[in-house]
């Protein structure tokens, strides 16, 4: 049986997060929603995943081996690529849901069990590449639809419409995969050498390498040190925390979980409840909340997020032509890849920035802020020069010793034209 992560008509909903990447692949914790569906799924079941065509090119580049937009002649479990499922209730899907029907929640498919003899028009749909192939609820209308609120509860079912629903749960997602990671310390030869509070709750990496006079507090979360980072001195962590492969803290560092810093982050000043995907720069002070910043996103000294209203309302965002209400008391930034703020920028509660803006000139700029969008305080916004914008990311690929691929560069050349 196949197991096939998808990604729906919905997907521009996560943007700026996924203008770059399926669903399936933004960070959600310390793992991506694939990655989670992978640690939990036995072994016997075979993963195959679909994209939108713009996608499939640098897709398949960086999941060689891996059937993507491919539909055999076999059984299938469609699984949906924004939707965190608790291992219990991938066991129920697995074992106890009706063939040939669909589950759906809040005008979603979540999944679906199809067997092979009708799969034909799902089929033909994922293999068009002349055509939007991203799966919509009208796909599936031929099986049995139908919701379980029952269902979606008991098994803690997490569904992210927009940007701003990882923030809100990355405290559950982070805890979670924090214990995923737990039950592997012995396979990864983790060990704790740190003075800390509780002790037991702290896991380090042989290869870490943590300075003197750094205060490692577990008592409210688990803090996971990988391997070959640095943690400086006079840095405070404050569990759930992850400190993922080859990221700098640098000295004098308030990190407050629930925080998640990917590969290759270097960071420092005041971070709390924030998502860093990977090669995130904030090398200097000021403070960010709540956010969630893409690869390559730099934060100039002294750059602020302000992540809670001083009359403490719940927090709005301005999410395309929408204002849209988050629901939410405390919420940062949403920034996509490669959007850098220069020096003293001061950003509101809520605000989205797309992928390569620049922001400059200190002081607060709009809420929402285009992708390629060169916008300097006190004038007007223009479009960011394509070749300007591949040519800096081209720099600072190097720097971090990574080579741009063609289908990279042709990816964001598209995205680009659409904005």
């Amino acid at each position: 049986m196949n197991i096939l992560i998808f990604e729906d008509s919905f997907y521009g909903s996560l943007s700026p997060l996924s203008l770059l990447r399926p669903v399936y692949d933004i960070v959600t914790g310390i793992y991506t929603n694939r990655e989670r569906l992978e640690q939990f799924l036995p072994s016997k079941y075979k993963i195959s995943i679909h994209c939108r065509n713009l996608l499939l090119p640098l897709t398949e580049l960086e999941n060689r081996g891996k059937k993507i937009n491919k539909i055999e002649k076999e059984d299938y479990i469609f699984m949906n690529g924004c939707v965190i499922f608790d291992e219990k209730y991938l066991a129920w899907v697995l074992k106890k849901m009706k063939w040939n029907s669909a589950l759906m929640n809040e005008g979603k498919i979540i999944c679906a069990k199809i067997s092979k003899d009708k799969l034909t028009y799902l089929k033909h749909k994922i293999e068009n590449k002349n055509i939007d192939n991203s799966l919509e609820v009208k796909d599936f209308d031929y099986l049995e639809l139908f919701e379980d609120k029952e269902i979606m509860e008991k098994y803690s079912v997490i569904i992210f419409h927009y940007p701003w629903d990882i923030v809100k749960h990355t405290g559950k997602m982070l805890n979670d995969d924090l214990a995923i990671l737990s039950k592997n310390k012995k396979k990864k030869s983790f060990q704790s050498k740190a003075s800390a509070a509780n002790l037991k709750n702290i896991l380090i990496s042989r290869s870490a390498n943590i300075f003197p006079n750094v205060v490692l507090d577990a008592e409210d979360g688990m803090i996971f040190i990988d391997d070959n980072s640095r943690i400086e001195p006079f840095t405070y962590i404050k569990g759930p925390a992850y400190i993922g492969k080859n990221v700098v803290i640098k000295a004098g560092a308030k990190i407050y979980g629930p925080c998640s810093f990917g590969t290759g982050c270097k960071v420092t000043g005041e971070i709390s409840g924030s998502i860093f995907h990977s090669n995130v720069n904030k090398q200097h002070d000021g403070f960010i909340g709540n956010t969630y910043a893409c690869p390559f996103v730099n934060f100039g000294a002294d750059t602020v997020t302000s992540n809670l209203k001083n009359n403490y309302s719940k927090i709005r965002v301005n999410f395309g032509a929408e204002q849209i209400n988050t629901g939410m008391q405390f919420l940062g930034s949403i920034v996509g890849d490669h959007s850098k703020f220069g020096i003293n920028t001061m950003l509101n509660t809520g605000t989205i920035a797309g992928i390569f803006a620049n922001v400059a000139g200190g002081g607060f700029p709009d809420k929402q802020i285009d992708s390629f969008a060169w916008y300097i305080l006190g004038s007007q916004p223009v479009k960011y020069k394509l070749e300007e914008a591949l040519s800096t990311a081209k720099i600072v690929f190097e720097r971090r010793h990574i080579e741009m691929s063609k289908e990279y560069e042709e990816l964001v050349r598209e995205v680009y034209k659409s904005q």
